[in-house]
């Protein structure tokens, strides 16, 4: 079998439509979904809190003793990993401030809100 391969990911630009954004948005989350780390993060129901100097692991505490000791995370790995994915999205869309998507979005309904947002859709 051939493997299913998702087109090269684009940079959002400033004449999208509502059409264009979900195909970028649909790409981007199977090309993240393409790396296991990110996979926790991609689900609609889960959230994290702002990063800020008194939080900066986003509100992540580490995995218990119940966890197998191959998938153990500890907080910080878990901010780290969310982090690295965050910049990835923020890479692929310039029309919306790095901060805002790296530091203070709180979940991936929250990013997909601000661009909409951006363009008034």
């Amino acid at each position: 079998m051939a493997n299913a391969r998702a087109p090269k990911q684009w940079q959002l630009t400033k004449g999208e439509t509502i059409n264009s954004f979900e195909n970028f948005r649909q790409n981007l989350l199977y090309t993240l979904a393409l790396d296991p780390n990110f996979a926790p993060f991609l689900s609609d129901d889960i959230t994290w809190a702002k990063k800020t100097s008194t939080l900066p692991t986003r509100g992540f505490t580490d995995d218990d003793e119940h966890v197998p000791a191959a998938r153990h995370l500890t907080a910080i790995q878990k901010s780290h990993t969310l982090d690295m994915m965050l910049g990835q999205i923020a890479n692929f869309c310039s029309v919306i401030s790095r901060n805002s998507i790296i530091k203070q979005s709180m979940s991936l309904n929250d990013i997909w809100q601000k661009i909409r947002q951006h363009f008034g859709f």
